[in-house]
């Protein structure tokens, strides 16, 4: 440690114990801004009997990202983590373990699987076009979220689990995430904890009969649940039955937490921006043609360059993980400050996705800056991190980054859309969803037929290999 290294400077105000906990709790992001324009990009401020250290822009989220598992500890960074799963689970087991049950999960999220997934997706956008209707009104978050689970439940368990438990499911994996609770101690017997304990109990009992019946009865073709249930580990160890459950539970929980928030922004942001909207508009139209989007496929979705571009515009102006968490596993010094053991170091997608000196015109709706065939693009390395980064990246984001451009070409295709309510992010420190009620107002619209070999020109022009007789 150097002998010159100082403390990182501290945020004025707060209260004696509490520190800025309640300023914290009631705007979030507006306390991490304020942090960053007086004392810029490393700083820290008290919450509760912890210190907090926030560390913003790319070279930070580099530095974090490297050093979890060395200097800084995840394991440590979310108890919460300890009780909705195991402490010896996933990115919270020892490294070695770590790898071994990545090694189990990774395969599933590899192009070769992942196309299996996409008939799945649009099976389900459908299915909510065919619940709406021709016109009316709906929530984002109260129609959408539901189909995200629908889409995981049936991707990851099969159709026949999603038909006969979907909406219990859902209910249920709603108490299940109230356990997240990072401030209150986890004993505490609150409503929220006591649910997501027993909401746990009985996704475990339910998950447990289903592996016990896919074991007696295998499905062909073998799906993700029937390959998870037949897995052993790289050195041909048979996977716990409980192992099974919680992978499946995170998948699940990860994807929900994160997906139902974002595709309502992206959804927002393209609703907001009619210029881009039509952008989005002829690219799915080149790639559709006037199909009802049923037997979409991988290849036309991987396509929908414009459309993955406004999605990662969204993630940088909606990240709705808004920060992320580490413990500090020693003393260590980083730009000239001193970190100490026990600090906790917060990176905060919410502020570093608007700094100015790395993106231009942060808080304007530009997909375009993410296209790295442009002159003019400037996409540094960990300037986006909604989704993390390193050896912990979101194990599902190419999955979830699908999900989302099936469900918004869907939509798009089939109806003109126009908010109701003004968008703005919930109250408080959860997840960084819209704020609810977030309603539009939808009606069907006729989509142009196009010449069947226009379509597939265009579709290959894009990248995706269809004949003229597909596109029919």
């Amino acid at each position: 440690m150097s002998a010159i290294a100082m403390n990182p400077p501290a945020m004025n105000g707060g209260v004696p114990f509490l520190g800025h906990l309640t300023s914290f709790f009631k705007d979030p992001v507006g306390l991490l801004r304020k942090g960053y324009q007086d004392h810029g990009p490393i700083y820290s401020f008290r919450m509760g009997g912890r210190n907090m250290v926030v560390m913003l822009g790319p070279d930070n989220n580099r530095f974090v990202f490297q050093e979890t598992d060395k200097l800084l500890s995840i394991r440590e960074s979310m108890p919460f983590f300890h009780k909705m799963f195991s402490p010896d689970f996933y990115s919270f087991a020892e490294m070695e373990e770590y790898l071994r049950q990545r090694a189990v999960i990774m395969p599933r999220f590899k192009a070769s699987a992942m196309k299996n997934y996409v008939p799945v997706m649009a099976e389900e956008a459908i299915a909510l076009c065919d619940r709406l209707g021709d016109s009316g009104e709906f929530d984002l978050i109260q129609t959408l979220g539901p189909v995200v689970m629908d889409i995981a439940a049936h991707a990851f368990m099969g159709r026949d689990f999603k038909e006969k438990l979907g909406h219990e499911f859902f209910e249920l994996f709603r108490d299940f995430s109230g356990g997240m609770e990072f401030v209150l101690p986890l004993w505490l017997p609150t409503k929220k904890m006591r649910r997501s304990q027993a909401a746990k109990k009985k996704l475990h009992r339910i998950l447990g009969q289903w592996i016990a019946q896919r074991r007696a009865h295998p499905v062909e073709p073998a799906d993700f649940f029937q390959d998870i249930v037949a897995s052993t580990y790289p050195d041909g160890t048979p996977i716990p039955d409980e192992l099974i459950i919680h992978m499946i539970l995170l998948l699940v929980w990860a994807g929900h937490e994160t997906t139902a928030g974002q595709v309502s922004w992206a959804l927002i942001d393209i609703l907001q921006n009619k210029g881009y909207q039509a952008v989005l508009r002829d690219e799915i139209g080149d790639l559709l043609g006037s199909s009802s989007g049923a037997d979409l496929s991988w290849e036309q979705a991987i396509a929908m360059q414009k459309m993955d571009l406004a999605l990662r515009e969204t993630e940088r102006l909606h990240p709705v993980a808004f920060t992320m968490i580490r413990k500090a596993a020693s003393d260590f010094e980083r730009e000239g400050y001193q970190i100490r053991k026990d600090d906790w170091i917060l990176l905060a997608p919410s502020v570093s996705h608007r700094m100015s000196e790395i993106f231009d015109r942060p808080d304007d709706y530009l997909p375009e800056r993410f296209d790295t065939e442009r002159a003019d693009a400037k996409v540094e390395s960990n300037s986006l991190i909604g989704f993390g980064g390193g050896m912990h990246r979101c194990a599902g984001v190419n999955f979830a980054r699908m999900e989302m451009k099936v469900v918004i070409a869907v939509l798009l295709q089939r109806y003109d859309i126009d908010l109701i309510d003004e968008p703005r992010p919930i109250a408080g420190a959860g997840t960084y969803w819209p704020e609810q009620p977030c309603r539009v107002r939808y009606r069907r619209r006729a989509i142009p037929d196009r010449p069947a070999a226009d379509i597939a020109a265009r579709a290959a022009a894009a990248g995706c290999p269809m004949h003229a007789k597909d596109a029919n």
